[in-house]
């Protein structure tokens, strides 16, 4: 019985994709302005676009649905726009709804005929439901959050870089290109990258350098480049805004570091106490117990 159940879980999934599947060929075959613009994408990914359109004629009518939006773009931003092979905010707000319902329709489908009680049936209903509503916006904050964390510690590194180009005679911009060729594959370097190419297409570049802070969103990110931004307009030293910023996101991720040290003995005290040395205790006791019964 749980073979089959096993079995019958694996094949509602692969209902649900080939349900998805089939679902966006047939809506996006009506809409011939998106089927072209979503042929690369996969299946899923082009049934969420369709429905997204939907969400997006409510933009400008909802203020709450538009700060909700506007919410999910930031995290999309944040994220470098890879999450779900690409997925707009509005696309992630459907998702919370269109993945329950998916896999509500392939569990229904598939495990009734394999005789499974309906009771089973509606609780791994209710608890795929509920995972896969939850998912999309978790996931996609997670996945913001590890690239900013990733975006600062690269940072100060790229600061150092532009900072000795600007001490040898170059310009901001051409430190910003030696990051580009010479950084490690990063959120830093993609983000660098985003600049130069706005560069070219004719944004200037405190421009550019405002649009990073807005993408990027951190607190540092924000205070770099506004104050390189700023810098720029005014004619201050930019060498001496990198040093002073480089050194100042050092020193917070030092502080940081030792506030999660302090924390981690807290933490441990839990386990240590419960769980460690009472098994320390059996471990140095119970041969003394042991032989005080045997004795009596």
């Amino acid at each position: 019985m749980r073979a089959d159940l096993l079995l019958g879980l694996g094949a509602g999934a692969l209902a649900a994709a080939l349900l998805a599947h089939a679902a966006a060929r047939a809506l996006l075959r009506a809409r011939a302005g998106i089927a072209e613009a979503g042929a690369s994408r996969p299946a899923l990914g082009q049934l969420l676009a369709f429905l997204a359109l939907f969400v997006e004629r409510r933009r400008g009518l909802d203020a709450g649905l538009d700060r909700r939006l506007a919410e999910l773009d930031a995290l999309v931003r944040q994220a470098g726009g890879t999450f779900l092979g690409g997925a707009t905010g509005a696309e992630v707000f459907v998702a919370r709804w269109a993945f329950p319902a998916l896999s509500t329709l392939a569990l229904l489908a598939v495990l009734p005929p394999l005789g499974a009680p309906v009771w089973l049936t509606a609780a791994a209903a209710a608890l795929f439901g509920a995972m896969l509503w939850a998912w999309p916006e978790n996931g996609l904050r997670d996945a913001a959050a590890k690239r900013t964390r990733r975006f600062v510690r690269q940072l100060p590194a790229a600061l150092d870089v532009m900072r000795l180009i600007s001490q040898s005679g170059g310009d901001l911009f051409s430190g910003i290109v030696a990051v580009t060729q010479t950084a490690e594959p990063g959120p830093v370097r993609e983000e660098l990258q985003t600049l130069r190419n706005e560069v070219a297409f004719g944004a200037s570049l405190p421009e550019a350098l405002n649009h990073v802070a807005e993408r990027v969103g951190t607190p540092e990110a924000t205070a770099v480049f506004t104050t390189l931004a700023q810098a720029l307009e005014m004619g201050t030293s930019i060498a001496e805004n990198l040093r002073s910023t480089a050194e100042l996101i050092r020193r917070q991720a030092r502080n940081r570091a030792q506030e999660r040290a302090q924390k981690a003995v807290v933490n441990m005290s839990f386990p240590l106490l419960l769980l460690i040395l009472p098994g320390v205790f059996i471990v140095l006791l119970a041969p003394l117990v042991l032989q005080f019964l045997a004795s009596r």
